[in-house]
């Protein structure tokens, strides 16, 4: 049976943190009580540690803590990894580091170390999966580092819904999909349109009711697989990665919605999209999440996020590496040598993704409400849910 539990960073209290490393104490080589005090040291993780942290029916039962308090950039120490005896062989401690390390990876460090111990071989397996290599003895255990740049992506677990956060909602396909193909369908140029980062097929389902000739670019496998099945032969697929794909020819229309945060250099396959891909006369489709969003806005006040380009640890988890909003944007559209023909917002938005999923199943929402919200994007793009580009080819002046 599989169970749902909650993740928070930051929640417990010093000694809740205390009450589970005492459950999980002899499961540490050597217990962790011999060589620490328990109650100093849950204290000081609540001072001074990042934690992520696994809540089920109001217990504590999984906690991740690292120090991080170098500068970004720099390392971070994994000082504890637990999981109460009860909730083991769940995959637990594997979710909770993974979302650890993209949650570091968010605040900027790019090098993680951590020591286990020298009978830990489970636990060495594991971190060898997740990048880790041995580069030394510590005090108790092996030392073990992974550099960030070092690790090749997994495109297909970066779709994977997380604890707290899908990869897409239903307000992403029954929202704002319609919304953006009708903010495109004036702009459309006759002939072949090129898609890059596809995902599953949904938005590309819209697309060809415009286009017999689709080009889709996906970095997924498993992605590209369902998509196929949902498409067949209107469009052709190809599994590559931007930076290195190489395209048998130019297009009319380039479409790249929700992609260009992914990229670890945006703006150098915005380069190869104006040189290489967009044919005299095209013009790219750049559609972006918007930091500036009030639902974002909200969130900081909330204080569950730090600023309105913070990217959080559930975002990088599904290969986030920036939030932009319209002036960061269009810096790096003009960088890549386009030309912005258009800036505009699309559905003005103040709710999160959840919620919308939420209010979607009721009578609340009407079809007149959305339509409201969609003109007010057009009146206020930096408040909306995500900011387009329109762009064609030149020189960036």
């Amino acid at each position: 049976m599989t169970e749902d539990f909650d993740f928070f960073q930051d929640q417990a209290d010093p000694g809740t943190i205390e009450v589970h490393l005492r459950a999980c104490d002899a499961d540490f080589d050597p217990p962790l009580s011999q060589r620490v005090d328990l109650s100093v040291y849950a204290a000081r993780l609540v001072e001074r540690a990042v934690r992520l942290e696994a809540w089920s029916d109001g217990r504590l039962v999984g906690l991740v803590a690292a120090y991080a308090n170098a500068e970004p950039g720099g390392s971070a120490f994994i000082t504890n990894v637990s999981v109460l005896p009860s909730h083991r062989g769940r995959g637990l401690a594997r979710r909770l580091v993974t979302t650890g390390l993209a949650h570091l990876q968010a605040l900027g460090f790019r090098r993680v170390e951590l020591e286990v111990g020298r009978g830990g071989a489970a636990a060495i397996a594991l971190y060898r999966k997740l990048g880790f290599q041995e580069n030394g003895v510590g005090k108790t255990g092996i030392m073990m580092a992974r550099n960030e740049q070092d690790i090749p992506r997994d495109y297909d677990a970066e779709t994977v819904d997380t604890g707290d956060r899908l990869y897409a909602y239903g307000f992403d396909f029954d929202v704002m999909h319609p919304f953006m193909i009708r903010s495109f369908r004036p702009f459309f140029r006759p002939g072949a349109l090129l898609e890059l980062g596809s995902f599953k097929g949904d938005f590309t389902r819209r697309l060809v009711e415009d286009f017999d000739d689709i080009t889709c670019v996906e970095a997924s496998g498993e992605a590209i697989a369902e998509a196929k099945a949902k498409l067949g032969d209107r469009a052709d697929f190809i599994h590559g990665v931007f930076e290195s794909v190489t395209l048998p020819r130019r297009y009319d229309n380039v479409v790249l919605t929700h992609v260009l945060e992914h990229l670890d250099d945006p703006v150098a396959t915005l380069k190869r999209i104006n040189e290489e891909w967009l044919a005299e006369g095209g013009r790219l489709f750049l559609v972006c999440p918007n930091a500036n969003a009030p639902s974002r806005q909200i969130a900081v006040k909330m204080g569950l996020i730090s600023h309105n380009s913070a990217v959080t640890s559930a975002e990088a988890q599904h290969g986030h590496r920036c939030t932009y909003a319209l002036d960061t944007l269009e810096r790096d559209a003009k960088a890549a040598g386009l030309r912005v023909v258009l800036r505009s917002g699309i559905f003005f938005k103040a709710l999160a993704n959840f919620q919308w999923d939420r209010l979607l199943q009721t009578d609340i929402i009407t079809p007149e409400y959305l339509e409201g919200c969609y003109q007010l994007g057009h009146q206020y793009p930096d408040l909306c849910s995500s900011i387009f580009l329109l762009c064609e080819s030149g020189d960036g002046d």
